[in-house]
Protein backbone atom coordinates (compact mmCIF):
# COMPACT_ATOMS: atom_id res chain seq x y z
CA UNK A 1 0.00 0.00 0.00
CA UNK A 2 1.35 3.65 -0.96
CA UNK A 3 1.56 6.39 1.76
CA UNK A 4 -1.48 8.17 0.32
CA UNK A 5 -3.82 5.24 0.93
CA UNK A 6 -2.32 4.22 4.44
CA UNK A 7 -2.87 8.00 5.24
CA UNK A 8 -6.49 7.84 3.93
CA UNK A 9 -6.48 4.44 5.77
CA UNK A 10 -5.33 6.14 8.91
CA UNK A 11 -7.86 9.47 8.41
CA UNK A 12 -10.82 7.20 7.77
CA UNK A 13 -9.85 4.64 10.66
CA UNK A 14 -9.91 7.64 12.91
CA UNK A 15 -12.91 9.34 11.67
CA UNK A 16 -14.99 5.99 12.72
CA UNK A 17 -13.27 6.24 15.90
CA UNK A 18 -14.17 9.93 16.07
CA UNK A 19 -17.32 10.05 14.55
CA UNK A 20 -18.87 11.27 17.49
CA UNK A 21 -17.75 13.20 20.61
CA UNK A 22 -20.05 11.21 23.02
CA UNK A 23 -18.35 8.59 25.32
CA UNK A 24 -19.81 5.62 24.93
CA UNK A 25 -22.08 4.03 27.56
CA UNK A 26 -20.36 0.25 26.89
CA UNK A 27 -18.70 -1.04 29.71
CA UNK A 28 -16.97 -3.20 27.56
CA UNK A 29 -15.35 -0.58 25.05
CA UNK A 30 -14.83 2.29 27.88
CA UNK A 31 -12.49 -0.82 29.70
CA UNK A 32 -10.64 -1.62 26.40
CA UNK A 33 -10.28 2.09 26.12
CA UNK A 34 -8.98 2.64 29.41
CA UNK A 35 -6.37 -0.03 28.78
CA UNK A 36 -5.52 1.39 26.37
CA UNK A 37 -5.20 5.33 27.22
CA UNK A 38 -3.49 4.89 30.79
CA UNK A 39 -4.24 7.47 33.34
CA UNK A 40 -1.13 9.04 34.49
CA UNK A 41 -1.21 11.43 36.75
CA UNK A 42 -4.30 13.84 38.29
CA UNK A 43 -7.68 13.55 36.39
CA UNK A 44 -9.49 17.16 36.03
CA UNK A 45 -12.78 16.45 35.33
CA UNK A 46 -15.04 19.49 33.27
CA UNK A 47 -18.55 19.22 33.81
CA UNK A 48 -22.16 20.63 33.17
CA UNK A 49 -21.13 21.80 29.80
CA UNK A 50 -22.91 20.58 26.42
CA UNK A 51 -20.37 18.90 24.10
CA UNK A 52 -20.73 19.15 20.05
CA UNK A 53 -20.97 15.64 18.83
CA UNK A 54 -20.80 16.65 14.88
CA UNK A 55 -24.33 17.16 14.91
CA UNK A 56 -25.84 18.65 17.94
CA UNK A 57 -24.63 19.84 21.63
CA UNK A 58 -25.42 17.00 23.93
CA UNK A 59 -24.74 17.00 27.75
CA UNK A 60 -21.73 14.88 29.26
CA UNK A 61 -18.65 15.60 31.30
CA UNK A 62 -15.05 15.89 29.85
CA UNK A 63 -12.32 14.62 31.78
CA UNK A 64 -8.86 14.98 31.05
CA UNK A 65 -5.23 13.79 32.50
CA UNK A 66 -2.16 15.48 31.22
CA UNK A 67 -2.47 16.16 26.82
CA UNK A 68 -5.29 13.70 26.52
CA UNK A 69 -9.04 13.05 27.36
CA UNK A 70 -9.36 9.93 29.77
CA UNK A 71 -12.25 7.58 31.25
CA UNK A 72 -13.76 9.67 33.69
CA UNK A 73 -13.33 8.15 37.52
CA UNK A 74 -15.69 8.97 40.73
CA UNK A 75 -13.43 11.04 42.31
CA UNK A 76 -11.38 13.00 39.63
CA UNK A 77 -8.55 15.19 41.15
CA UNK A 78 -9.63 18.06 40.11
CA UNK A 79 -13.75 19.58 38.81
CA UNK A 80 -14.24 22.52 36.80
CA UNK A 81 -17.62 23.42 36.59
CA UNK A 82 -18.71 25.01 32.75
CA UNK A 83 -22.40 24.83 33.42
CA UNK A 84 -24.36 26.47 30.45
CA UNK A 85 -20.87 26.30 28.32
CA UNK A 86 -21.30 24.86 24.71
CA UNK A 87 -18.05 23.27 23.96
CA UNK A 88 -16.20 22.04 20.82
CA UNK A 89 -13.31 20.88 19.82
CA UNK A 90 -10.65 23.53 18.51
CA UNK A 91 -11.21 25.70 14.93
CA UNK A 92 -8.71 24.82 12.40
CA UNK A 93 -7.21 27.05 9.39
CA UNK A 94 -6.34 25.40 6.65
CA UNK A 95 -4.97 28.38 4.54
CA UNK A 96 -3.21 31.00 6.36
CA UNK A 97 0.91 32.33 5.50
CA UNK A 98 0.95 33.50 9.11
CA UNK A 99 4.00 32.12 11.64
CA UNK A 100 6.53 33.69 9.12
CA UNK A 101 8.87 34.54 11.34
CA UNK A 102 9.95 35.52 14.65
CA UNK A 103 8.64 39.21 14.58
CA UNK A 104 5.36 38.15 14.33
CA UNK A 105 4.79 35.24 16.41
CA UNK A 106 3.25 36.76 19.03
CA UNK A 107 0.61 38.53 17.02
CA UNK A 108 -0.26 35.35 15.43
CA UNK A 109 -0.81 33.51 18.37
CA UNK A 110 -2.68 35.75 20.03
CA UNK A 111 -4.71 35.91 17.01
CA UNK A 112 -4.94 32.03 17.03
CA UNK A 113 -6.25 31.66 21.19
CA UNK A 114 -8.36 34.16 21.03
CA UNK A 115 -10.27 33.01 18.06
CA UNK A 116 -10.01 29.51 19.20
CA UNK A 117 -8.15 28.50 15.92
CA UNK A 118 -5.48 26.67 17.77
CA UNK A 119 -4.35 24.13 14.37
CA UNK A 120 -2.99 25.97 11.03
CA UNK A 121 -2.16 25.32 7.94
CA UNK A 122 0.85 27.70 6.62
CA UNK A 123 0.52 27.48 2.55
CA UNK A 124 3.87 29.54 2.07
CA UNK A 125 6.19 31.12 4.13
CA UNK A 126 9.79 32.19 3.75
CA UNK A 127 11.31 29.08 4.74
CA UNK A 128 14.07 31.23 6.93
CA UNK A 129 11.68 32.84 9.01
CA UNK A 130 10.06 29.84 10.02
CA UNK A 131 13.00 27.82 11.00
CA UNK A 132 13.52 30.48 13.63
CA UNK A 133 10.31 29.80 15.39
CA UNK A 134 9.84 26.08 14.31
CA UNK A 135 10.07 24.84 18.17
CA UNK A 136 7.27 27.20 19.39
CA UNK A 137 4.54 26.02 16.20
CA UNK A 138 3.67 23.42 19.08
CA UNK A 139 2.15 22.03 22.65
CA UNK A 140 0.33 24.16 25.58
CA UNK A 141 0.32 27.48 24.93
CA UNK A 142 0.94 27.41 21.03
CA UNK A 143 -0.66 27.49 17.81
CA UNK A 144 -0.18 23.78 16.39
CA UNK A 145 1.23 24.38 12.92
CA UNK A 146 1.75 22.20 9.51
CA UNK A 147 3.72 24.82 7.46
CA UNK A 148 5.03 24.39 3.78
CA UNK A 149 7.62 26.75 4.35
CA UNK A 150 8.38 28.23 0.62
CA UNK A 151 6.27 27.36 -2.25
CA UNK A 152 6.83 26.00 -5.92
CA UNK A 153 6.01 28.52 -8.75
CA UNK A 154 7.25 29.45 -12.31
CA UNK A 155 9.36 32.50 -13.68
CA UNK A 156 7.65 35.62 -12.74
CA UNK A 157 4.85 34.35 -11.14
CA UNK A 158 3.07 34.56 -7.64
CA UNK A 159 3.37 34.31 -5.17
CA UNK A 160 7.20 36.20 -6.03
CA UNK A 161 5.73 40.46 -5.97
CA UNK A 162 4.25 39.56 -2.70
CA UNK A 163 7.78 38.15 -0.99
CA UNK A 164 9.69 40.64 -3.05
CA UNK A 165 7.43 43.97 -2.48
CA UNK A 166 8.11 43.16 1.33
CA UNK A 167 12.17 42.82 0.85
CA UNK A 168 11.38 46.20 -0.60
CA UNK A 169 9.79 47.69 2.45
CA UNK A 170 6.56 48.56 -0.28
CA UNK A 171 3.51 47.90 1.69
CA UNK A 172 0.56 50.25 -0.38
CA UNK A 173 -0.72 48.76 -3.40
CA UNK A 174 -0.38 52.02 -4.99
CA UNK A 175 3.47 51.83 -4.82
CA UNK A 176 3.56 48.07 -5.80
CA UNK A 177 2.01 49.43 -8.91
CA UNK A 178 4.28 52.37 -9.17
CA UNK A 179 7.67 50.40 -8.69
CA UNK A 180 6.56 47.16 -10.48
CA UNK A 181 9.45 46.69 -12.36
CA UNK A 182 11.67 46.83 -9.39
CA UNK A 183 9.75 44.23 -7.41
CA UNK A 184 9.64 42.28 -10.81
CA UNK A 185 13.66 42.45 -10.87
CA UNK A 186 14.20 41.26 -7.07
CA UNK A 187 14.68 37.92 -6.22
CA UNK A 188 15.79 38.31 -2.48
CA UNK A 189 13.37 35.57 -1.15
CA UNK A 190 14.21 33.00 -4.04
CA UNK A 191 14.59 29.75 -2.99
CA UNK A 192 13.03 30.58 0.31
CA UNK A 193 9.67 32.09 0.33
CA UNK A 194 9.02 30.78 -3.08
CA UNK A 195 11.20 28.56 -5.33
CA UNK A 196 10.90 28.87 -9.07
CA UNK A 197 11.09 25.89 -11.43
CA UNK A 198 11.22 25.61 -15.00
CA UNK A 199 12.27 21.97 -15.73
CA UNK A 200 12.13 18.85 -14.84
CA UNK A 201 16.34 19.01 -13.32
CA UNK A 202 14.85 22.82 -11.57
CA UNK A 203 11.90 20.30 -9.63
CA UNK A 204 14.63 17.62 -8.82
CA UNK A 205 17.06 20.42 -7.58
CA UNK A 206 14.66 22.36 -5.84
CA UNK A 207 12.38 20.46 -4.14
CA UNK A 208 15.70 18.75 -2.58
CA UNK A 209 16.64 22.08 -1.48
CA UNK A 210 12.98 22.50 0.18
CA UNK A 211 12.96 19.01 1.37
CA UNK A 212 16.31 19.76 3.71
CA UNK A 213 14.57 22.40 5.72
CA UNK A 214 11.93 19.56 6.29
CA UNK A 215 8.51 21.01 5.45
CA UNK A 216 5.40 19.28 6.48
CA UNK A 217 4.01 19.50 3.13
CA UNK A 218 4.41 20.33 -0.48
CA UNK A 219 2.92 23.66 -2.26
CA UNK A 220 2.68 24.80 -5.65
CA UNK A 221 1.62 27.50 -7.32
CA UNK A 222 -0.57 26.66 -10.57
CA UNK A 223 -2.50 30.31 -11.97
CA UNK A 224 -4.06 29.37 -15.09
CA UNK A 225 -2.09 26.10 -16.09
CA UNK A 226 -4.34 26.18 -19.30
CA UNK A 227 -2.51 29.43 -20.67
CA UNK A 228 1.18 28.36 -19.49
CA UNK A 229 2.04 27.89 -22.81
CA UNK A 230 0.97 31.23 -24.27
CA UNK A 231 3.20 33.23 -21.56
CA UNK A 232 0.05 34.75 -20.78
CA UNK A 233 0.06 37.09 -17.89
CA UNK A 234 3.61 35.68 -16.01
CA UNK A 235 3.44 38.91 -13.59
CA UNK A 236 0.01 38.66 -13.41
CA UNK A 237 -2.67 36.15 -12.45
CA UNK A 238 -1.48 33.77 -14.55
CA UNK A 239 1.64 31.47 -14.82
CA UNK A 240 2.56 29.42 -11.35
CA UNK A 241 4.21 25.96 -12.74
CA UNK A 242 4.01 24.45 -15.90
CA UNK A 243 1.44 21.92 -15.53
CA UNK A 244 3.72 19.53 -17.42
CA UNK A 245 5.82 19.35 -14.55
CA UNK A 246 3.46 18.69 -11.65
CA UNK A 247 3.70 14.79 -12.06
CA UNK A 248 7.00 14.99 -11.43
CA UNK A 249 6.54 17.56 -8.38
CA UNK A 250 3.77 15.10 -6.93
CA UNK A 251 6.01 12.02 -7.39
CA UNK A 252 9.19 13.74 -5.38
CA UNK A 253 6.36 14.57 -2.66
CA UNK A 254 4.80 11.16 -2.61
CA UNK A 255 8.67 9.55 -2.35
CA UNK A 256 9.37 11.58 0.62
CA UNK A 257 6.14 10.87 2.77
CA UNK A 258 4.67 14.22 2.13
CA UNK A 259 1.07 15.58 1.24
CA UNK A 260 0.89 17.75 -1.78
CA UNK A 261 -1.26 21.27 -1.68
CA UNK A 262 -1.96 22.96 -5.00
CA UNK A 263 -3.16 26.11 -5.42
CA UNK A 264 -5.71 26.67 -8.52
CA UNK A 265 -7.25 28.93 -9.99
CA UNK A 266 -9.06 27.82 -12.87
CA UNK A 267 -11.07 24.12 -13.28
CA UNK A 268 -8.28 23.10 -15.44
CA UNK A 269 -5.90 23.96 -12.47
CA UNK A 270 -8.06 21.50 -10.47
CA UNK A 271 -8.41 18.32 -12.75
CA UNK A 272 -4.50 19.06 -13.27
CA UNK A 273 -4.47 18.57 -9.42
CA UNK A 274 -6.59 15.47 -9.72
CA UNK A 275 -4.83 14.27 -12.75
CA UNK A 276 -1.77 13.72 -9.47
CA UNK A 277 -4.10 13.13 -6.94
CA UNK A 278 -3.11 15.58 -5.04
CA UNK A 279 -4.19 15.58 -0.98
CA UNK A 280 -5.32 19.36 -1.05
CA UNK A 281 -6.09 22.27 -3.76
CA UNK A 282 -5.89 25.39 -1.79
CA UNK A 283 -8.95 27.42 -2.47
CA UNK A 284 -11.44 26.19 -5.42
CA UNK A 285 -11.60 27.79 -8.76
CA UNK A 286 -11.89 31.26 -8.74
CA UNK A 287 -13.28 32.22 -5.66
CA UNK A 288 -11.62 35.87 -5.72
CA UNK A 289 -13.46 38.99 -7.79
CA UNK A 290 -10.67 39.72 -10.67
CA UNK A 291 -12.69 41.73 -12.32
CA UNK A 292 -12.93 45.25 -10.19
CA UNK A 293 -9.74 47.22 -11.19
CA UNK A 294 -8.31 46.67 -14.54
CA UNK A 295 -5.03 49.04 -13.76
CA UNK A 296 -4.47 45.81 -10.89
CA UNK A 297 -1.88 43.03 -12.56
CA UNK A 298 -4.32 40.27 -11.00
CA UNK A 299 -7.04 41.38 -13.41
CA UNK A 300 -8.71 38.81 -15.59
CA UNK A 301 -12.33 38.21 -16.75
CA UNK A 302 -13.67 34.96 -15.37
CA UNK A 303 -15.70 32.94 -17.54
CA UNK A 304 -18.28 29.52 -16.30
CA UNK A 305 -16.28 27.81 -18.63
CA UNK A 306 -13.17 28.23 -16.45
CA UNK A 307 -14.71 28.46 -12.71
CA UNK A 308 -17.49 25.64 -12.70
CA UNK A 309 -16.52 22.11 -11.42
CA UNK A 310 -18.04 19.16 -13.24
CA UNK A 311 -20.28 16.42 -11.74
CA UNK A 312 -17.21 14.17 -12.36
CA UNK A 313 -14.86 16.38 -11.54
CA UNK A 314 -16.39 16.57 -7.90
CA UNK A 315 -16.65 12.79 -7.74
CA UNK A 316 -13.35 12.59 -9.16
CA UNK A 317 -12.04 14.84 -6.19
CA UNK A 318 -14.15 12.73 -3.86
CA UNK A 319 -12.99 9.43 -5.03
CA UNK A 320 -9.02 10.23 -5.21
CA UNK A 321 -9.29 12.17 -1.43
CA UNK A 322 -8.64 16.00 -2.65
CA UNK A 323 -9.44 17.98 0.15
CA UNK A 324 -11.29 20.96 -1.07
CA UNK A 325 -10.55 24.44 0.74
CA UNK A 326 -13.11 27.47 0.99
CA UNK A 327 -11.66 30.97 1.81
CA UNK A 328 -13.99 32.56 4.64
CA UNK A 329 -12.30 35.73 4.36
CA UNK A 330 -14.22 36.11 1.13
CA UNK A 331 -17.88 34.88 2.44
CA UNK A 332 -17.09 38.56 3.75
CA UNK A 333 -16.84 40.96 1.03
CA UNK A 334 -19.55 41.64 -1.47
CA UNK A 335 -18.65 39.82 -4.45
CA UNK A 336 -19.84 39.78 -7.51
CA UNK A 337 -23.08 37.74 -8.21
CA UNK A 338 -21.19 35.57 -10.37
CA UNK A 339 -18.47 34.21 -8.36
CA UNK A 340 -20.89 33.90 -5.11
CA UNK A 341 -23.56 31.76 -7.69
CA UNK A 342 -20.30 29.96 -8.98
CA UNK A 343 -19.12 28.75 -5.50
CA UNK A 344 -22.54 27.65 -4.51
CA UNK A 345 -22.24 25.04 -7.56
CA UNK A 346 -19.19 23.89 -6.85
CA UNK A 347 -19.73 23.44 -3.10
CA UNK A 348 -22.80 21.84 -3.67
CA UNK A 349 -21.60 19.72 -5.97
CA UNK A 350 -18.60 18.82 -4.14
CA UNK A 351 -20.45 17.94 -1.26
CA UNK A 352 -23.30 15.70 -2.90
CA UNK A 353 -19.93 13.57 -3.76
CA UNK A 354 -19.22 13.41 -0.71
CA UNK A 355 -15.60 15.35 -1.41
CA UNK A 356 -14.06 16.54 1.90
CA UNK A 357 -14.24 20.65 2.22
CA UNK A 358 -12.37 22.71 5.11
CA UNK A 359 -11.98 26.55 5.98
CA UNK A 360 -9.35 28.95 5.86
CA UNK A 361 -8.44 32.64 5.85
CA UNK A 362 -5.68 32.91 3.22
CA UNK A 363 -5.71 36.52 4.55
CA UNK A 364 -2.54 38.00 6.10
CA UNK A 365 -3.98 39.42 9.40
CA UNK A 366 -7.76 38.03 9.42
CA UNK A 367 -8.99 35.76 11.95
CA UNK A 368 -11.56 33.08 11.15
CA UNK A 369 -14.40 33.45 13.21
CA UNK A 370 -15.67 36.72 10.80
CA UNK A 371 -15.73 34.40 8.19
CA UNK A 372 -17.33 31.74 9.66
CA UNK A 373 -20.14 33.94 10.09
CA UNK A 374 -20.23 35.40 7.25
CA UNK A 375 -20.50 31.62 5.53
CA UNK A 376 -23.94 30.86 7.92
CA UNK A 377 -25.51 33.94 7.53
CA UNK A 378 -24.87 34.36 3.51
CA UNK A 379 -26.76 30.78 3.52
CA UNK A 380 -23.13 28.81 2.21
CA UNK A 381 -23.52 26.45 5.03
CA UNK A 382 -26.01 25.64 8.05
CA UNK A 383 -24.55 26.20 11.58
CA UNK A 384 -24.16 22.35 12.25
CA UNK A 385 -22.49 21.86 9.36
CA UNK A 386 -20.00 24.98 9.37
CA UNK A 387 -19.12 23.85 13.44
CA UNK A 388 -18.61 20.34 11.55
CA UNK A 389 -16.24 21.82 9.17
CA UNK A 390 -14.35 24.44 11.53
CA UNK A 391 -13.95 21.97 14.40
CA UNK A 392 -13.44 18.55 13.27
CA UNK A 393 -12.98 18.07 9.53
CA UNK A 394 -10.28 20.98 9.30
CA UNK A 395 -8.04 20.02 11.84
CA UNK A 396 -8.28 16.42 11.25
CA UNK A 397 -7.00 17.41 7.53
CA UNK A 398 -4.17 19.88 9.47
CA UNK A 399 -3.31 16.68 11.67
CA UNK A 400 -4.41 13.43 10.04
CA UNK A 401 -1.84 11.29 11.86
CA UNK A 402 -3.46 13.07 15.24
CA UNK A 403 -6.26 12.91 17.38
CA UNK A 404 -7.72 15.95 17.29
CA UNK A 405 -11.40 17.23 16.06
CA UNK A 406 -12.63 14.67 18.71
CA UNK A 407 -13.45 14.84 22.57
CA UNK A 408 -13.27 10.70 23.15
CA UNK A 409 -11.23 8.81 25.37
CA UNK A 410 -7.71 8.92 23.55
CA UNK A 411 -8.29 12.71 21.97
CA UNK A 412 -6.13 15.06 22.65
CA UNK A 413 -6.99 17.49 25.49
CA UNK A 414 -7.61 21.19 23.53
CA UNK A 415 -11.14 22.25 23.77
CA UNK A 416 -13.03 25.93 23.39
CA UNK A 417 -16.27 26.19 25.25
CA UNK A 418 -18.67 29.43 23.63
CA UNK A 419 -21.00 31.10 25.95
CA UNK A 420 -23.97 30.79 23.71
CA UNK A 421 -25.60 27.69 21.73
CA UNK A 422 -23.87 28.74 18.24
CA UNK A 423 -26.26 26.38 16.51
CA UNK A 424 -29.04 28.65 17.65
CA UNK A 425 -27.06 31.76 16.87
CA UNK A 426 -23.74 31.38 15.10
CA UNK A 427 -22.53 34.97 16.34
CA UNK A 428 -21.50 32.85 19.47
CA UNK A 429 -18.64 31.57 18.49
CA UNK A 430 -17.34 35.04 18.85
CA UNK A 431 -17.92 34.46 22.82
CA UNK A 432 -15.45 31.96 23.47
CA UNK A 433 -15.12 32.03 27.54
CA UNK A 434 -12.78 29.32 28.18
CA UNK A 435 -9.94 27.13 26.54
CA UNK A 436 -8.16 24.45 26.80
CA UNK A 437 -5.02 23.68 24.98
CA UNK A 438 -3.20 20.34 25.77
CA UNK A 439 -5.06 19.56 29.07
CA UNK A 440 -3.92 23.29 30.27
CA UNK A 441 -6.56 26.26 30.67
CA UNK A 442 -5.38 29.61 28.88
Amino acid sequence: MNWKLMVLTASSLLATACASYTATDDPEIVEAMAEEYLIEGPVTAFTGAQVFDGRYFVSRNICVAGKQVVSCTDRPDETIDLEGSFVTSPFGDAHTHHFDGPFTLGWHRTMGIESGAFYAMTMTAPTSGVLEIRDRLRGPGNIDVATSLGGLTGPDSHPAEIYEALALNIRSYEEQVARADEIQAGSRYADNAYYVVETEEDVTAKLALLLSSAPDHVKVYLRHSERYAEGWGKWGPGGGVDPELLPAIARLAEEAGLRLAVAVSSVEDFRASLAVQADIVTHLPCYQDTEGDPSSIYYDVSTADECLLSTVDAETAARVGTVGTLITTEWQKDRPSKIVDWERQNVAKLRAAGATLVVATNAYGSMLTEGLVAGVEKGFFAPADMLRMATVDTPRVIFPDRRVGCLDVGCEASFIAFAENPLEDFTAIRTIRFRVKDGQSL
